[in-house]
């Protein structure tokens, strides 16, 4: 994303807030403004303070009573884009550093030191990447590049691709998605990470030696891929929020700040499709289904 459409959400996020005004003589307030300080709920405005009013475009100033309130979903907003921003620039120089120390090939301890920096770097990068596009999907700053593809290449991808972390689980992941093409109009990468949230997601609440069902069907009009699996399952008290961001259930020392599944969310939705989320409590296992709509022969 370019560096004006970065400044362009961070804008949108700012100035999403809700201005209340109280009683007053000098009658009520309609007025516009930014608010880059988010670190309270009540914001006060010090005196004076000049802003733009919406009705005739004259300068007015705030009341000493007038309250702006920012909720609470606009200030998770703010904080995730200004955190993210931050983190990624000394990430990408420790990326960089582990590269040259792994030019230089280490040995012994030293090699090892090396790999689990490089391991636990991809996985930070992966939650960086995945704030950021929490916070450009909720200001819809998220362009797709769509064209009509096979969703089963997609799955063998996000599949190769994350294997070896089943496999180092001891975990057995089965994908299942028949001979037949699964034709849909999708972004590749962005449906590729919608599969590899979910798989992620599958592993990481999955017991060593559970079984992991990465499928895909059609029916009618649309195409359906689901991630089942033997996990801990989830509470029914907890689905509906599953898809919010930052949303978690019970601690579980698994880690993870509940990102992935509302990324994903946001990411179907912006392909008119829809994301569920089904299970029959703790212990029992999850199903997560991706409904998209197909694309017959023809349509891109």
């Amino acid at each position: 994303m370019s560096a004006e459409a970065d400044r362009a959400a961070t804008t949108s996020v700012q100035s999403r807030v809700q201005i209340e005004t109280s009683a007053s003589p000098a009658g009520p307030y309609s007025a516009s403004m930014a608010i880059a300080q988010l670190d309270s709920p009540l914001y006060h405005p010090p005196l004076p303070m000049l802003v733009g009013s919406e009705a005739a475009g004259e300068a007015v100033a705030f009341p000493p009573r007038t309250k702006v309130r920012v909720s609470d979903r606009v200030r998770e907003e703010a904080v995730v884009w200004t955190v993210a921003h931050e983190l990624r620039q000394p990430l990408s120089v420790m990326t960089i550093a582990v590269a040259v120390m792994e030019h230089d090939s280490p040995s012994g301890a030293s090699a090892q030191a090396t790999a689990v920096m490089g391991r636990q770097l991809k996985q930070m990068s992966r939650i960086v990447d995945d704030l950021l596009d929490a916070a450009r999907l909720s200001t819809g700053k998220v362009p797709l590049v769509t064209q009509r593809l096979d969703v089963r290449e997609v799955m063998t991808d996000a599949a190769a691709d994350i294997a070896a972390v089943a496999a180092e689980r001891g975990q057995l992941l089965a994908v299942d998605f028949g001979p037949a093409p699964l034709w849909v109009s999708a972004d590749r990468e962005r449906l590729y990470q919608v599969f590899s949230n979910l798989l992620r997601n599958a592993i990481k609440f999955t017991e060593r030696g559970g079984r992991i069902n990465f499928t895909a069907d059609s029916h009618e009009s649309t195409v359906a891929v689901r991630v089942r699996d033997t996990g801990r399952g989830i509470e029914w008290a907890a689905l509906p929020r599953i898809f919010d961001l930052f949303a978690q259930g019970p601690p579980s020392g698994l880690g993870g700040i509940g990102i992935g599944l509302s990324v994903a969310k946001e990411i179907v939705s912006l392909h008119r499709g829809q994301i569920e989320a089904h299970s029959d409590g703790p212990g029992k296992g999850s199903e997560f289904v991706v409904t998209l709509p197909g694309s017959p022969a023809g349509n891109s």
